[in-house]
């Protein structure tokens, strides 16, 4: 597969499916991998998820502090990104977000997650694998988060459409 490099900024969508990063004459780049290619992006995948908060309404603090009520103090805990129609798009990090090489990982891009040595192997739902350089038991604990996380934001959408309980006012006024 040919690895392109696109100029200006790159917003996550439903088809991204990993922020690797990549160095590159002494820089940090993301390898974007989409359902239906990859490319590089000459920016941090840091930037790419800040700018892609942002650019949904919210902001990555604001991701993250959400994803602490839910989960409580957690390191490097899996994010919201957006949601759409009630889908959250949830991508968890490899490592500490702010770490050079941190990747990040669509939660619903993962088909399966397999130990490699002391790194894992990422299986997508495209039918590519990519290895990341963290332990596979790391891997099944921020897939765990981030299926926790997606079962709170969903609770709380299911809060949204709850019948609202009626009061006859009516009844106040005549009293």
């Amino acid at each position: 597969m040919e690895k392109k490099t696109r100029a200006g900024d790159y917003i996550i969508s439903f088809d991204t499916l990993m922020l690797q990063p990549v160095i590159k004459d002494n820089k940090i780049v993301t390898r974007v991998i989409e359902r239906n290619g990859e490319f590089i992006i000459p920016r941090k995948p840091l930037h790419i998820v800040r700018k892609s908060c942002n650019f949904y309404g919210g902001s990555l603090m604001n991701s993250t502090n959400t994803a602490k009520l839910a989960l409580g103090k957690r390191h490097k805990a899996p994010i919201i990104i957006a949601h759409d129609f009630g889908i959250p798009y949830i991508f968890l990090p490899t490592m500490s977000p702010n770490a050079e090489l941190n990747a990040w990982v669509s939660y619903h891009a993962i088909e399966n997650i397999e130990p490699h040595r002391l790194n894992s192997i990422i299986h997508l739902d495209n039918g590519r694998t990519q290895q990341v350089n963290v332990s596979a038991m790391t891997m099944y604990r921020q897939f765990a988060f981030a299926a926790i996380l997606e079962k709170d934001f969903l609770k709380k959408q299911r809060q949204l459409t709850r019948p609202a309980p009626y009061r006859d006012f009516e009844d106040s006024f005549n009293d």
